[in-house]
């Protein structure tokens, strides 16, 4: 897989043309060239983009201090207004269901992408990934907090024996799976009834002691990535969700060395396309994962750490720290 990287810059709302060589901005407040990568965000701290989801014509990012995005596909990027200042940790959609969540209970729901409401969670606990299946919305929390819902307006928690915090969540066709920062992997069929397996206890000795930190199901895998105590990558890889099996992230770099990322991933999406996953990692680094273990491919396109992934029309759409958004063309 080639990769060709294009950045929108923070803190510029106006209308970039996207994957053009053109660096002529359309009613632009400022003008840069959309393949330049030396800019440095003068932004301080850890703020920046969190999450990113694709409705209806365009995509929503979320991140800290309560702060959404829409970002067009002409690269026309708006603020939209929120009564939330809390950190937003992740966002869903479906149909007309636009939801943003996060901190202490935060969910903010929108049914146009462009207003959004503050919703009554019934909890306190920092909300850290949303997942549907069947009708049913789950969200996860902190303290095995799992919430659901049937339209994004009226919640219910759901008790539950989970020790750690919910980190992620996802869905196949068949049942909702998702994973706790303690380690846990949880099953459920109805999104009622759970069970928990604690990952490092059954596989220890055998697989490294992991922290979980994004779980994903498509097609016919599911995929959950994070750290090992050693803090290098934790890659599994299963297709029912009982047995997992490490995927170990080497590739090649461009003078054929075969290299070991060792970088921590924190996104992760599915291209249909080439059958593979795509990993967003600290340093600005991406790592495709093809079906062929020995095929994995690596770029980097920043310094910036990336957070949130998404796959459409033969392109990437990332974000990460600095509320950085960058546009990567798949080839």
């Amino acid at each position: 897989m080639l990769f060709t990287t294009n950045k929108i810059m923070p803190k510029v709302i106006g209308c970039l043309i996207l994957l053009s060589l053109s660096n002529e901005s359309v009613k632009a407040v400022e003008h840069y060239s959309l393949f330049d990568t030396s800019y440095v965000s003068k932004s301080e701290g850890l703020k920046g983009y969190n999450d990113i989801v694709f409705f209806k014509d365009r995509f929503i990012t979320v991140g800290t201090d309560g702060r959404i995005d829409c970002i067009y596909k002409s690269g026309e990027r708006i603020p939209v207004d929120n009564f939330s200042k809390y950190k937003l940790n992740c966002a869903f959609s479906y149909g007309e269901i636009l939801i943003a969540a996060g901190d202490h209970g935060t969910i903010l729901y929108s049914s146009d992408g462009k207003s959004f409401y503050r919703i009554e969670s019934g909890t306190d606990k920092n909300i850290n990934g949303i997942t549907f299946k069947n009708g049913l919305i789950i969200a996860g929390a902190d303290n095995g907090t799992i919430l659901t819902s049937k339209n994004g307006i009226s919640w219910n928690i759901v008790p539950t024996k989970i020790k750690g915090n919910i980190v992620s969540l996802t869905a196949n066709n068949s049942f909702f799976i998702g994973i706790s920062d303690a380690g846990e992997i949880i099953k459920s069929f109805d999104g009622i009834h759970w069970n928990i397996e604690d990952y490092n206890k059954e596989y220890a000795g055998y697989n490294k002691h992991s922290t979980f930190k994004k779980i994903l199901a498509a097609q016919n895998s599911i995929v959950i990535i994070g750290i090992t105590d050693d803090g290098s990558p934790s890659i599994l890889f299963s297709s029912l969700g009982n047995v997992w099996t490490e995927r170990i992230p080497i590739y090649q770099d461009s003078q054929g060395v075969v290299t070991c990322l060792t970088s921590k991933p924190n996104g992760i999406t599915y291209d249909p396309d080439r059958d593979q996953f795509i990993l967003a990692c600290d340093h600005g680094e991406l790592l495709s994962l093809p079906p062929c273990s020995k095929c994995n491919k690596y770029t980097k396109i920043s310094e910036t750490h990336l957070h949130g992934i998404i796959y459409f029309d033969n392109r990437l759409l990332i974000v990460g720290d600095d509320f950085s958004v960058f546009i990567q063309r798949l080839q």
